[in-house]
């Protein structure tokens, strides 16, 4: 094969590397150079600004990312040189991959692994959580001195209806999970096929309306606008608890926080923000009825190195040419250069 490049081809990891990653060690090893991004370079960078992430791929063929960073149409354009994105994560909502196979850049993701074990399991646990109003009831409340009271109680699945939104890999591991807690699952995915027994089909409308909880588990719609907005959250069943593990965009912020003031809603468990991580007064963080983590549904030690890993063979085989890369734009690209 001919070495599409006058040298070694130039890779850059704008992920921060930690100890145990291979990601770059792995590069090298496959005649990559590899060139270390800001927020590598800078313990202290948050703030994932385009025109660093412009000046530190100057030249470079090919990223390494994770969701931190939008590659958009106008980044794109400034980086004549790049050939390859390689995505941490199954999500690529974060790269304009129109205008990346516009430019003939292939972008990658990491659909393999058990991440959808791992989100489904962080859905179950904040689901339970919020019904057993596990974030009243933490180790500060009771150093205070708090105790149980009639002020709040605890709520129950046993009987409860239960809805999914999305019925993709993650929305059926979590569907799976709930499997012998007596409840009725309703799910709302028009793409989704057959679904197991069971399980009812319905329109988001009824699912809003009949739902005691809702979990999350799909993509923000194409025109960018959220799925659930001021009037799809007027909508649920009063007293309905929310989870949100997939995207921050899937939420109207504002109309939720109007609607647990309203006392519409009975609490939402949010995994997801924009920006990332979120200030430290935002309201989403310091709402009593809120149960906040940060972004942690599929951080175990499996899926962090072994998506690094993933997202590293996905540069070098889509780098040097090779089979066995998962590009989400691969018929795209095909497309394009049967026209050229």
């Amino acid at each position: 094969m001919n070495d599409p490049y006058p040298s070694k081809p130039i890779a850059v990891l704008w992920e921060r590397v930690v100890a145990g990653d291979t990601s770059a060690a792995f590069l090298q090893a496959q005649g990559i150079e590899v060139r270390l991004g800001r927020p590598n370079l800078d313990p202290a960078y948050r703030t994932h600004r385009a025109q660093d992430f412009i000046e530190d791929l100057q030249g470079a063929q090919g990223v390494l990312i994770s969701g931190g960073i939008r590659v958009n149409a106008d980044v794109i354009r400034a980086l004549p040189d790049l050939r390859v994105i390689s995505k941490i994560g199954i999500g690529v909502d974060t790269v304009d991959v129109e205008a990346a196979t516009a430019a003939g850049i292939a972008v990658c993701n990491t659909p393999h692994g058990n991440d959808t074990v791992y989100v489904a399991e962080h859905a179950m646990a904040l689901l339970l959580a919020l019904m057993k109003q596990l974030h009243v009831w933490t180790r500060p409340y009771m150093i205070g001195g708090g105790w149980r009271s009639p002020a709040t109680f605890a709520g129950t699945l046993d009987g409860r209806t239960v809805g999914i939104i999305g019925f993709g890999r993650i929305g059926r591991e979590f569907a799976r999970r709930l499997s012998g807690w007596n409840v009725r699952i309703l799910v709302h995915d028009p793409y989704a096929g057959d679904l197991p027994a069971g399980i009812e089909r319905v329109s988001l409308d009824e699912l809003l309306a009949a739902s005691d909880a809702i979990s999350l588990h799909c993509p923000p719609p194409p025109d960018g606008k959220p799925l659930l907005d001021a009037a799809a959250l007027k909508g649920l069943r009063k007293g309905a608890v929310l989870v949100n593990t997939a995207r921050a965009a899937l939420i109207d912020r504002h109309a939720l926080l109007a609607a647990l003031d309203a006392g519409e809603i009975a609490g939402a468990a949010i995994d997801v923000f924009d920006p990332e991580p979120p200030a430290s007064d935002d309201p989403l963080l310091t709402h009593p009825r809120i149960l906040c983590t940060p972004h942690v549904a599929s951080w175990t030690d499996e899926a962090f190195f072994g998506r690094r890993r993933q997202a590293a063979e996905n540069l070098a085989h889509a780098l040097l040419g090779r089979a066995g890369a998962s590009i989400v734009n691969a018929a795209q690209l095909s497309a394009r250069a049967r026209r050229v």
